[in-house]
């Protein structure tokens, strides 16, 4: 697999990892008080990290 192919892929597990954090933590956010919506998204980016780390090495 050649550089660019890589990062491409790359990119577009990002985007859909991110996506899916994002609509996630919307949708919980939806009813729930400040505080926990905060606490929720903090645990969502470290999972979307977490997540991009394992694409990478898949890629690798």
């Amino acid at each position: 697999m050649d550089r660019g192919t890589k990062g491409k892929m790359e990119g577009a597990a990002l985007g859909v990892i991110a996506g899916a954090a994002l609509g996630a933590a919307g949708m919980y956010a939806a009813d729930k008080h400040p505080r926990q919506v905060k606490k929720a998204l903090k645990k969502a980016g470290k999972e979307a990290e977490k997540a991009m780390m394992m694409v990478e090495k898949a890629l690798k």
